[in-house]
């Protein structure tokens, strides 16, 4: 009788266990995994960072479809966006790749203002 209660808990306590998204981010050119890439998940809003061996976990992603949509973000490489069909995949293994930043145009103006005292010599 005790088995049977202790084996049931254990059923029931698997079943309710959250789950658990991981994967490792990694420079396409060079393999190496890359630390601080941003990970967002849009439809439950929630965002991880990666370690230094690459690897983010989202320690409860309960609830999540085939269609729901990570982006991998940093600074110097091209954002990727993947449903997490697209992620499971890949085997939860994603490469980015560089972004060539001097080839960005930038859509700003810079003014020039000359300001005077009155005093020209």
């Amino acid at each position: 009788m005790k088995l049977l209660i202790t084996l049931t808990l254990l059923l029931f306590c698997g079943t309710t266990q959250a789950q658990r998204l991981l994967g490792t981010v990694t420079d396409a050119k060079t393999q190496e995994p890359i630390t601080g890439v941003n990970v967002f998940i849009k439809s439950i809003k929630k965002g991880v960072t990666t370690k230094k061996d690459g690897v983010f976990y989202f320690e409860q992603a309960n609830g999540l479809q085939p269609k729901d949509t990570l982006l991998f973000n940093m600074v110097g490489y091209r954002t990727l966006k993947l449903t997490l069909d697209q992620f499971q995949k890949l085997e939860k293994k994603v490469s980015l790749h560089e972004e060539n930043l001097s080839n960005l145009r930038s859509e700003k103006s810079v003014r020039i203002i000359t300001i005077s005292d009155g005093n020209s010599k």
